[in-house]
């Protein structure tokens, strides 16, 4: 791994663990449509210029996929911003990192079923194992999150980010990925423009220093995330960058202890880095099995779903 690719990966991992910390700040003068709406609306804002030569770059764009297109900006980046602005309203920023961080469970069994994708013995293990920790994080006590829509809120996201990672990957194969992302931007602001009025109210009510973290929100984890996460893409396997992806919940816990003097009690923490085992686990293999599918002659196209 070069130099570059490296600090674009190390980037993307600060930003986006900062976001559970940035949305926990903002969340409480915010209502979760307008949060949602203006952090993408400024996100693409930004992005355009620098993705305008993918979007108008000669390809053969395909009319038919624009349902598509937005029935996944509806469900990974609508729906999932406004369940996890919900729920981190009473969930701390580490706690919410560790629930969405489970989206690997929920597309393994997606693609299992839609692709017929083999589910390996050890991937079994890793979906009873992430099942263990997320309850024992939803039973830690007094200071845990209980059972409370919240919860069901944040883990919600989880499932609109399994299946935002299922279902584009057809997509990724036709278009170039900040191309797409700027599509699938674009949609999401259709898509929450109904909570205009609350983003008014919202600017006009919210403190200045929640309205900076909506603004950080839109630059650094939407805007420079993105970017430096499709360069990282481009250079890596989707495998060895997404594994990048499971220190999110260590960034958000150091954060969140640091700036909002939020500490996960040792019952949270235990059920969570559990939950993340079972996640990772989950995650090699599937990995492993498409490796050996390839190995016996069969594309990786046909089953490869993350």
């Amino acid at each position: 791994m070069d130099k570059k690719t490296f600090a674009a990966l190390c980037i993307t991992v600060f930003v986006w663990g900062s976001a559970f910390v940035a949305i926990r700040m903002a969340a409480g003068h915010y209502s979760a449509g307008g949060l949602a709406l203006l952090r993408v609306l400024i996100g693409a804002v930004l992005l355009f210029p620098i993705t305008a030569r993918y979007v108008f770059k000669k390809v053969d764009f395909r009319w038919m996929d624009i349902p598509l297109i937005i029935l996944l900006a509806t469900i990974g980046l609508s729906l999932y911003h406004l369940f996890l602005n919900y729920g981190e309203r009473s969930i701390s920023a580490g706690v919410a990192s560790f629930l969405v961080g489970q989206a690997p469970i929920i597309s393994a069994v997606l693609a299992a079923y839609f692709y017929k994708e083999r589910v390996p013995f050890w991937g079994c293990v890793g979906l009873g194992i992430s099942v263990l920790g997320v309850s024992l994080i939803a039973l830690a006590g007094d200071g845990g999150v209980s059972f409370t829509i919240a919860l069901f809120a944040v883990i919600a996201c989880a499932f609109c980010s399994g299946i935002y990672s299922v279902f584009i990957k057809p997509l990724l194969l036709r278009y170039h990925p900040m191309a797409l992302t700027t599509y699938l931007m674009w949609a999401a602001i259709l898509c929450l423009l109904p909570f205009s009025a609350n983003l008014v109210h919202d600017l006009h009510t919210a403190p200045a220093l929640d309205t900076w973290a909506v603004i950080y929100l839109g630059v650094f984890p939407t805007a420079i995330g993105y970017l430096t996460w499709s360069y990282a893409l481009t250079r890596l396997p989707t495998f060895r960058a997404t594994c990048w992806m499971f220190m999110l919940p260590l960034v958000s816990c150091l954060l969140g202890w640091l700036v909002l003097g939020e500490a996960p009690d040792l019952p949270t923490f235990l059920g969570g880095t559990i939950a993340m085992g079972g996640a990772i686990l989950v995650t090699l293999s599937r990995h492993k099995a498409k490796v050996m599918q390839e190995k016996e002659g069969v594309p990786a196209e046909c089953s490869q779903a993350s």
